[in-house]
């Protein structure tokens, strides 16, 4: 006979989004301990609903009707077959479990779903809690990002010591400039600078699907909805045109810098360090944290500015794996060489 106080079974599933319980879920990200807004259902929605949009789905540990851990996947199909891959403006994923939950022992159980319900993951990353938490199996591909994070829980004066000598020299500049720094309720010219100045450089030669910024317009609204989204525009004194621009997200303990834009002059004229900077002042001094969202590949002069605000380098694990047939394997990779090859003829 079972002792009476002996804890229910963990039962961990893997559940496409229309199976599963909403308000659980949501509820699991939210009291989780790596709780991170990538994570509710209501932004993983609006990421993937309308035109040319991924799927998502979610590994599931339930006990005594209580979601107590989750991990989101987003994934497409092509040719019949159904591939995981990490979704713009989602920089991490993986587990979010409530405190009593020891990860250590549930994740062999969430890496075997993963392995059961995808047998290719071209790209999935886990959240920097995760890092001290999971074992990850020797049959995935593990590669390490980083992550540059500002804890923003001392006085002003004292972070802006850590400033590298480049930035201080150059927010003086920015302030002989006049910038006006102004919220606004629509994120579209935001997306407008960012496509016409940055877009090119960003993508880095790949063809970009545009049907992406229609699906981040709709996960920004969710955002302003409930409070978490600022976006903010700066522009000269005196002046109509905005020439920079960010998007800062509040959540609970964490300010994400998740989407920017400049013009030539406001690149030159330090627009979105002055922006930047404006936000470290309002919140030092509180137990909070900045995070800049490195972009995880390439880029390394945007991580060593970030760094020379005085950001912590923070891990966190990319995995992969391709257990698809031989035959698709070989005939996926033929069909992209000639791909290639009609590209550059």
């Amino acid at each position: 006979m079972a002792a009476a106080n002996a804890f229910p079974p963990i039962n961990v599933r893997y559940l496409d989004r229309a199976d599963f319980d909403a308000v659980r879920w949501d509820d699991c990200v939210a009291e989780s301990t790596q709780r991170l807004f990538y994570a509710f259902s209501w932004y993983l929605d609006a990421l993937t609903t309308g035109v040319g949009a991924p799927h998502w789905g979610g590994i599931v540990a339930e006990q005594a009707g209580q979601y107590v851990a989750v991990m989101p996947v987003v994934y497409k199909q092509k040719y019949g077959i159904r591939y995981a891959y990490q979704p713009d403006y989602c920089q991490q994923l993986g587990i979010f479990s409530r405190a009593a939950i020891d990860l250590a022992v549930l994740s062999s159980d969430f890496f075997d779903r993963l392995n059961r319900s995808f047998r290719w993951v071209v790209s999935y990353r886990f959240n920097e809690k995760n890092e001290n938490e999971l074992q990850f199996p020797t049959e995935f591909s593990v590669i390490k990002r980083y992550n540059h994070v500002l804890p923003l829980n001392k006085p002003y004066e004292e972070i802006y010591r850590q400033y590298a000598t480049d930035r201080k020299i150059n927010l003086n500049r920015a302030r002989n400039v006049g910038w006006v720094v102004e919220e606004k309720p629509d994120i579209r010219p935001l997306i407008q600078l960012h496509r016409e100045h940055n877009e090119e450089k960003a993508v880095g030669g790949i063809q970009l699907d545009l049907t992406i910024y229609d699906r981040f317009v709709k996960a920004v609204d969710q955002l302003k909805n409930r409070g978490m989204a600022r976006i903010w525009l700066a522009r000269k004194e005196g002046e109509k045109n905005a020439e920079a621009g960010g998007l800062f997200v509040a959540d609970r303990d964490r300010i994400t810098y998740l989407f920017n834009g400049a013009s030539p002059t406001g690149r030159k004229q330090q627009a979105r360090l002055w922006m930047i900077n404006q936000l470290i002042e309002a919140f030092a001094g509180q137990p909070l944290e900045f995070d800049f969202e490195s972009p995880a590949v390439g880029a390394e002069s945007v991580k060593a500015y970030y760094q020379s605000f005085g950001a912590e380098s923070r891990p966190y694990t990319e995995i992969s794996y391709d257990r698809l047939p031989w035959f698709i394997t070989y005939a996926r990779a033929f069909v992209r060489t000639i791909l290639e090859w009609k590209n550059r003829t």
